[in-house]
């Protein structure tokens, strides 16, 4: 009888096991609550505080990670068709406006209206790339610059990211994007005075620095804005990366023109010959071949191209150093040597250079021709980045000619006025 009763029990309970089986097997063919019983997971201890990464760590995946309000939408759209539009807000007596909603913004491309997708406010963190012209015309200064500069840092917000690029006959670059305010203090005091000048070159690296970040981003320039032998990059290239970027540029431009023509006469008055090469630190022993006697021509930097020599990439003629009064050269003015028109040449190009970086961008272009006025400028530059908001929308027209779109950007409240770049350019391809 036990034997009956032994075998019954191993048969019901074979019977169960197999229906649990089955009944298991039903429900994840019918794709249900795999959930029912399962044991519940195990408790997962909370978070702890992530510390503040270091410098030196791998700060590209959080520098270049779309804001909360983004993330969600795909990425290849958040990449390709999401235009950033920086804008400056500020009352009729050009103060900061810091309180301003997205529902009081309208936004048109070519004059059609778009629908904004992102909106940065004034609290959200800033992108901001430093560039420091250490060209031999700052060595005398560069300790007022180096002070300015470090002011400029220490006014930021805490949570806003520093890069620094210095420039003269080399670029440097000091890192990643940190808000570590004691190693961008440490990185400015190390900058040292060089030669030449490889401005566009160096902008061409910011631009790139900034490229893949959302959110509010910005340069901010110290230069003379005169450019002597960038090898890679020309105005023109500096120009269409900017209308294709959402980069707000803000140039400080010094005057070095008066210390430059003094040199100039220098060599003049010492029968040497005019070379700006040499003045500028670019030299002219491997690029120019110098006249063999006074009264040739001014070497000039050669266009890297080949061809004609050039300023901020545009081709001029030579210069001829005139002896004596020519009134068909100086107008009518008495002697001209041929000096002033090339100075004149190279700081036109300079100042509508730094002019043009300012508008296409939304930015604004300070002047610090006293070096005095420097820490202001600075300080106003700060002061705006602190008032900056970010509009974004998703274009509709999803061509991709490489033409330029105009843009226009409105608000609803009284009283403002809005700051904005005028365009943007479409990649082509």
């Amino acid at each position: 009888m036990r034997f009956v009763l032994k075998v019954s029990y191993l048969l019901i309970i074979t019977l169960i096991l197999a229906a649990g089986v089955s009944a298991q097997s039903g429900r994840v063919q019918r794709g249900g609550d795999s959930k029912k019983n399962t044991p519940p997971p195990a408790a997962t201890p909370a978070p702890s505080p992530t510390p503040e990464i270091a410098p030196t760590q791998a700060e590209t995946q959080i520098e270049t990670a779309p804001p909360a309000e983004i993330q969600e939408i795909e990425s290849v759209k958040v990449q390709t068709n999401l235009v950033t539009v920086p804008i400056i807000v500020s009352d009729r007596n050009d103060i900061y406006v810091p309180n301003m909603r997205q529902d009081e913004f309208t936004i048109e491309e070519n004059g059609v209206k778009q629908e904004i997708a992102f909106f940065a406010n004034i609290t959200q963190p800033f992108h901001v790339v430093l560039m420091i012209d250490t060209s031999g015309s700052t060595h005398e200064k560069l300790g007022l610059i180096q002070d300015a500069a470090v002011a400029f840092v220490n006014e930021l917000q805490f949570q806003d990211r520093v890069k620094l690029i210095s420039f003269d006959d080399q670029i440097q670059d000091y890192g990643k994007f940190t808000n570590d305010r004691g190693a961008l203090r440490a990185a400015i005091n190390r900058m040292r005075s060089g030669q030449g000048t490889k401005l566009y070159d160096a902008m061409a690296l910011a631009i790139k620095a900034l490229q893949g970040i959302e959110g509010r981003k910005a340069i901010v320039i110290f230069t003379d804005g005169v450019d002597w032998y960038s090898d890679h990059s020309s105005i023109d290239k500096n120009r269409r990366a900017l209308e294709e970027a959402g980069i707000i540029v803000y140039p400080i431009r010094y005057d070095t023109r008066a210390d430059t023509e003094r040199i100039a006469r220098q060599q003049q008055r010492g029968g040497q010959v005019i070379d700006l090469g040499t003045i500028f630190g670019g030299g002219t022993s491997s690029r120019t071949t110098p006249p063999a006697v006074p009264g040739a021509t001014i070497p000039l930097p050669p266009n890297t191209g080949g061809g004609s020599p050039t300023i901020g990439g545009i081709p001029i003629p030579p210069i001829v150093i005139q002896t004596g009064n020519d009134p068909r050269r100086s107008g009518g003015r008495g002697t001209d040597d041929g000096i002033d028109a090339m100075l004149d040449s190279a700081y036109s190009t300079a100042d509508s250079y730094l002019n043009d970086l300012a508008q296409i961008t939304g930015g604004k272009l300070h002047r610090a021709d006293r070096l005095g006025s420097l820490p202001v400028a600075f300080a106003n530059i700060a002061s705006e980045l602190r008032t900056q908001y970010s509009l974004g929308y998703y274009r509709t027209d999803l061509t991709r000619d490489g033409k330029f779109r105009k843009l226009k950007v409105r608000t609803t409240r009284n009283g403002v006025i809005v700051r904005a770049r005028p365009g943007y350019r479409v990649p082509k391809g």
